[in-house]
Parts: C-alpha cells; sequence; structure tokens
C-alpha cells in the first residue's frame, strides 16, 4: 500500500492540476516552428489510454495522421481548417467502434475479454450475455446502429479529455476539432487501410502543438455555484 498523501503533496498536485486547466486553451494559431517532442507525446498518448470506458471495452483507437499527403487529404476533404491543422505539431483522428463493431456476439467483445482482460472463453460467454442485457435493458440501445455508435463514441471522448488535460499539464497546447464532415473523414481513414469502417468510424479530432501567441481573450467560465449544485 502507498504512503499517505501529506497535505502539502495534495495541494501542490491540485494546484499544478488547475494551473494546467488554465493553461489549456483552444488553440487556434500554432507556431508552426515548435513541434512536440515523441516523448512529450507519448505521454499525452498513454493518457488516453489509460481513460476509463464503459464495461473496459476500449471502444476507441486513435489516428496520428503524420504523413503530408494524408493530412492534407483529411483537411480538405473533412472542412477542417486547413492553417490549424497545418500549423500544429500532430493532428490525430479519433474512432470509436460502430454498432457491429461492440456487438456482444463480436469479434472485438472476445479480443478485450482475452488480451486485456486474461478472461478464459466460459468468462467471455457469459460476458457477452451480460453486455447484451446492459444495453438492451439497462441503456437500451441494443439494435439502434446510430445510439450504439453514440455509445462508442462517448467514450471516446474521455480518452480525448485525457490527452488535452496530459498535454495541458506539460504546456502543450491542443485544441479539439468538431463541426466536420465526419462521414468524410471516416471514407479518409477506410481508402487508406487504417480502419475497416463497418466496425470503425470517426468521433472527433485534435491538434497538438505550441501556441504562437498567447489568445487575446481571457478564460472566462461559469462560477462554481452555478455550475455545481447539491442535491
Amino acid at each position: 500500500m502507498s504512503q499517505p498523501m501529506t497535505a502539502q503533496l495534495k495541494n501542490h498536485i491540485q494546484s499544478t492540476h488547475l494551473d494546467a486547466l488554465r493553461f489549456r486553451r483552444a488553440i487556434k494559431d500554432f507556431d508552426p516552428d515548435r513541434q512536440v517532442d515523441p516523448a512529450d507525446f507519448d505521454f499525452i498518448c498513454q493518457a488516453a489510454r489509460l481513460a476509463p470506458s464503459s464495461n473496459g471495452l476500449e471502444p476507441w483507437n486513435i489516428i496520428v495522421l503524420r504523413g503530408p499527403r494524408l493530412r492534407a487529404e483529411f483537411v480538405r476533404r473533412t472542412g477542417a481548417r486547413p492553417e490549424q491543422a497545418a500549423q500544429a505539431s500532430h493532428l490525430v483522428a479519433i474512432t470509436a467502434k460502430t454498432a457491429k463493431g461492440i456487438d456482444p456476439d463480436g469479434d472485438y467483445l472476445a479480443h478485450i475479454g482475452a488480451t486485456v482482460l486474461g478472461m478464459s472463453p466460459e468468462a467471455i460467454a457469459a460476458w457477452r450475455v451480460r453486455f447484451k442485457t446492459f444495453l438492451t435493458e439497462r441503456i437500451g440501445l441494443y439494435g439502434d446502429d446510430a445510439a450504439m455508435f453514440g455509445y462508442a463514441a462517448r467514450q471516446a471522448y474521455l480518452a480525448l479529455e485525457n490527452m488535452l488535460v496530459a498535454a495541458a499539464m506539460i504546456e502543450v497546447d491542443s485544441c479539439p476539432l468538431e463541426g466536420m464532415r465526419y462521414s468524410e473523414a471516416t471514407a479518409v481513414l477506410a481508402e487508406a487501410g487504417l480502419i475497416d469502417p463497418t466496425t470503425d468510424a470517426f468521433a472527433v479530432a485534435a491538434v497538438f502543438g505550441y501556441r504562437s501567441a498567447d489568445p487575446k481573450r481571457p478564460q472566462t467560465r461559469r462560477p462554481l455555484e452555478e455550475v455545481v449544485r447539491w442535491a
């Protein structure tokens, strides 16, 4: 068992974490001459890997678009902001499992059960039944392909959040990218042989790098007493 955390260490961690969240901004203009160190980006990806997920399924993959041609094609066809994507050090596409990808009777569940969770074939068979019951009776999504993908995509956002916070902790800037042509993003990744679109589809993207200048507007948020309610 680890040693109890001292009040001094706890205060330091709390202060450091909140400072990182205050540092984090949705950066639109990056310094194209600064690249994120590979070890630093590995740390950011490790944070995504350690994100929580419903039923322990980890229904996401993170695709780092390094090749200039693929990156340009992704930006052109999805409608992402070209300057932002070109200036940033790293552009990532996060995919999520489709309804087929997380079907209780499918291969992915067996893969997670056997290789990640160390389950026996009998335990996997029982898990399939429990997961189908969960999807059907608990959250009522089974049989609705769009809702099933939405369930997986929400888990992908947990991985994205971990990446954004981890980046901010080491003063690497970032910006999540939405408002894109999602079907085109999936198509680009599929055409490049990076995903099977029957089991995986684009969920969200993000860019990482270093700001070219400090944001002109201050960070604003609602007061805590308005955001949090105790009942």
